[in-house]
Parts: structure tokens; sequence; C-alpha cells
């Protein structure tokens, strides 16, 4: 069990700056073309992205409480 919080640290250490992730949180919602244009990413990086920074799960909980 020790040995997988060893390895979800080392999933965040990451090519992204902290205002690419700042973006990425403010502006989550955004359409994933906005996003890619705007972060010089891949769907499929900043999807991952969004869901080690619990983003994934936070627009979900947001949309069932509404």
């Amino acid at each position: 069990m020790h040995h997988r919080h060893k390895r979800k640290n080392a999933a965040l250490i990451s090519e992204w700056s902290t205002d690419q992730d700042c973006y990425l949180i403010e502006n989550s919602s955004l359409p994933i073309e906005i996003l890619k244009d705007s972060l010089s990413f891949s769907e499929e990086e900043i999807l991952e992205r969004k869901m080690q920074l619990g983003l994934v799960r936070q627009q979900r909980q947001m949309m069932r409480s509404s």
C-alpha cells in the first residue's frame, strides 16, 4: 500500500508549470479545444492533468448538486 502512495506523488511531477495548472484550475469548464489552444498540450494530456488535480471529480460533483 505504501508503494502506491509513492507512485501517485511521482505522477504529479510533470511538465506543467504552476501558471498552467492555475489556468487549468480556473478555466477547467472551458471546451477542450480552447484549453488545447491556450495551454499547448494535447487533449489527452489536459484530461490526465485534470484527473490528477481532482478537477474531473469536482466537476461531476458540481453537476450532481445542481
